[in-house]
């Protein structure tokens, strides 16, 4: 409702009729009995985390396509990522957040995404542009649709078991520490454990 005082796309094309009712042109709030619904004809919201470049250019053209909306953070029905890994072996926070609030995602493909974005069960993998732009104009024909994609992706998310982290580090990564011997953890000529001679100043005195 506040967006649409000053961001026209927020903005309702019509006013109710029932002067209890205020409305966006994504939700209707019910003064009276303080209920907020989302309206059955409204524009798609997608949000994207990063800001796209002149050279990033998207294009959407089919029938059936709702408008759409597009936001760089915030409550939405999509979320697109566009992180990708170097190293290929950190995964992106962003989807973390977004999977914490059951919001689907299209996610450019890198090394181990998989271990996070399951393709076709909590969103899609996509590997350039024209595939972004595929999956989009896929999911968001006859949008809203309750026998769509994107509610059954969501609806994978909130079924889903949400490990914390704790939870998950006992069963991932104690395992691995627990099954080295002791005297095997940590080994001189390891680069994770510089031999003494690197410290000269601490041979025979304790560390302060």
């Amino acid at each position: 409702m506040k967006l649409g005082g000053s961001h026209s796309p927020f903005r309702a094309c019509s006013e109710p009729e029932d002067p209890a009712i205020e409305r966006s042109a994504f939700t209707e709030w019910d003064a009276g009995s303080g209920l907020v619904t989302r309206r059955s004809r409204r524009p798609a919201l997608l949000v994207s985390s990063t800001s796209w470049t002149e050279f990033e250019q998207l294009t959407l053209d089919g029938h059936n396509l709702p408008s759409l909306v597009c936001v760089i953070t915030g409550s939405a029905d999509l979320g697109v990522c566009l992180h990708t890994s170097s190293s290929g072996l950190d995964l992106p926070m962003k989807v973390v957040d977004m999977f914490g609030c059951c919001l689907p995602v299209c996610a450019v493909n890198f090394k181990c995404l998989h271990e996070l974005v399951k393709h076709d069960e909590n969103g899609l993998v996509f590997e350039d542009s024209e595939e972004l732009a595929a999956q989009l104009q896929m999911l968001f024909s006859n949008f809203p649709d309750p026998a769509g994609k994107l509610h059954q992706f969501r609806k994978n998310l909130q079924e889903s078991e949400q490990l914390r982290w704790d939870e998950s580090w006992v069963q991932t990564v104690l395992p691995l520490v627990t099954d080295i011997p002791l005297g095997q953890r940590l080994k001189p000529h390891d680069p994770c454990c510089p031999p003494c001679s690197c410290f000269p100043e601490s041979q025979g005195k304790p560390f302060r």
